[in-house]
């Protein structure tokens, strides 16, 4: 039993506001990857008016 609330308690406690990472840091690195790819093709695209 004790060794159920220690662990409820660890996992409540793991993170404080000051030490939680922040989301950038938790997204994972494909999303990112994704996310820099479209970034680039809109980018590199001509604009609207030419």
């Amino acid at each position: 039993m004790f060794d159920i609330y220690a662990r409820s308690f660890l996992e409540a406690t793991r993170f404080t506001p000051n030490t939680r990472p922040g989301s950038k840091a938790q997204e994972r690195p494909e999303v990112t990857a994704q996310k820099r790819q479209r970034h680039l093709l809109l980018w590199q695209r001509r604009p609207y008016w030419a």
